[in-house]
């Protein structure tokens, strides 16, 4: 069946034909979390709390320990000092160095060699380098050893502000939202010129509360000290985005590349706001810059598989989609991504494997449900198992006319019109120019007996959408 497609990025979604019936997920953040991992250039990204949290901004290079000697100095095999120094020296790793920073940490904190001081910032940046390896057990486990040493190092009496920075970044790193703000505003209090800080809490607002308008005045304050802060840029014009001001967004965003060419997040954040803008061809061509510079993001591999799914492309999604798993199994965006994919390749029982697979990841995944419960209804299969997805994503998500819409579906596989009648009615009462709940209801009026009713809504449905015979047909309905 052929399909057309809009985006609807600022809903995070992507709603592919039929899209009363089936949707197509297209998320920065995974479902149900408002932490979700995303690695960002010179900011250390946080553990999955059960995929993409925001990352944190890390120490600038002036607040970190001296510069790692030249490179001739360390010729051969590195000193634990300069171990030491290579692991902490700037901002946070970037997915392009983040291995090398792992094992400069790792040898430095096996050393046995270090101050508590220095093995607490040790654990925090290989915390991040880990996270951007994708390796989030780890990272974890790194980050909540730091924030207990930052809790036995920092003094209530006597606190300093790169310390309660720094604690601010373990704290939002494991989920500890409340305690990380309290952190941020305190530093900011003791050093009101304290740019980390007050990126710091930016990322949190944008990322954790989805304050956006807040966040939009930290990262301003950053930039009137700093005006080339190359990661204020990318989070404001993030942020701008959110807001719907896109073209304030991309104006960051241009800067940030220009700044930082070599920045895998700047290209990836300015695509997700091409594609929100429905520039299909600029997102496109940034998300292929983002992965020439890091091929293991997980955002850009998955964000241009939409691309390529919504241009029928779909062997080039699945391979995207199967790149993004291998770095990252645990995101179930990945998974629900790839099961549409299969599914519109009529690969039902691999795209069910796949909703299986998100759900399992992420309990609360709404639209794997739904879509589980379609692919099983369109297979003709497990039509209890389809509808009992359907009760689940209408509980999770009781306003989504996807839903309705899916739930109607597999009541008339189940040779139940008056029940499919009563969700199309549900859905219509909200949109009521929906083609395929039209269509839908008019299928069940004539199954009720009512023909002349069904026929006038079926009539009505394709002056809206004159392929929704087609659809309904394709799946399995006449």
């Amino acid at each position: 069946m052929q399909l057309t497609s809009k985006i609807a990025i600022g809903a995070g979604v992507v709603v592919c034909a039929m899209a009363a019936t089936y949707g197509y997920a297209y998320y920065k953040y995974p479902p149900g979390h408002d932490n979700a991992p995303i690695v960002v250039d010179a900011v250390p990204a946080t553990p999955a709390p059960a995929a993409s949290a925001p990352a944190t901004p890390a120490p600038a290079a002036s607040t970190s320990v001296p510069a790692a000697p030249a490179a001739g100095a360390a010729a051969t095999a590195p000193t634990i000092r300069t171990s030491y120094q290579r692991c902490v020296q700037g901002a946070f790793p970037t997915p392009e160095d983040a291995e090398r920073r792992n094992a400069d940490c790792s040898r430095a904190i096996i050393s046995r060699e270090l101050t508590p001081d220095e093995l607490a910032l040790a654990r925090l940046v290989r915390g991040s380098a880990r996270a951007a390896l994708g390796d989030k057990v780890m990272a974890s486990d790194d980050y909540m050893e730091a924030l207990k040493r930052y809790d036995n190092l920092i003094d209530s009496q006597n606190a300093d502000a790169l310390n309660l920075f720094r604690r601010a970044v373990a704290s939002d790193a494991v989920g500890n939202t409340d305690k990380a703000l309290d952190d941020f505003n305190q530093a900011i209090r003791l050093d009101p010129k304290a740019t980390l800080a007050f990126l710091g809490r930016g990322v949190l607002l944008a990322g954790r509360k989805r304050s956006y308008e807040r966040a939009i005045a930290d990262f301003d304050k950053v930039l009137v000290l700093e005006p080339t802060n190359v990661l204020a840029l990318i989070r404001r014009g993030e942020a701008f985005s959110q807001l719907g001001e896109t073209g304030r967004g991309l104006a960051d965003l241009d800067r940030a590349v220009a700044l930082a060419p070599g920045s895998s997040q700047a290209y990836f954040q300015r695509g997700l706001i091409h594609a929100r803008r429905n520039e299909t061809a600029a997102a496109l061509a940034d998300y292929n810059a983002a992965l020439e510079r890091n091929p293991r993001s997980v955002e850009a591999l998955t964000s241009r598989a939409a691309i390529y799914s919504i241009d029928r492309k779909l062997d080039l999604a699945i391979r995207d989609l199967d790149a993004a798993i291998a770095v990252d199994r645990n995101n179930p965006v990945a998974f629900f991504n790839r099961g549409y994919a299969r599914f519109a390749q009529a690969e039902y029982a691999k795209a069910i494997a796949d909703y299986t697979s998100a759900i399992e990841l992420e309990q609360n995944f709404g639209l794997a449900y739904n879509n589980r419960g379609l692919a099983r209804a369109i297979a003709g299969q497990d039509l209890r198992l389809a509808l009992a997805d359907g009760d689940m994503a209408l509980k999770l998500m009781p306003v989504n006319l996807d839903v309705r819409d899916t739930r109607g579906f597999i009541f008339l596989k189940l040779g139940d019109p008056a029940l499919a009648l009563n969700e199309y009615e549900n859905a219509l009462q909200i949109d009521p120019n929906r083609a395929t709940a039209l269509f839908g209801r008019g299928m069940a009026r004539i199954r009720t007996g009512d023909v002349k009713g069904g026929e006038g809504d079926q009539a009505a449905a394709r002056t809206l959408n004159p392929e929704v015979d087609e659809q309904f047909a394709a799946y399995g309905l006449k």
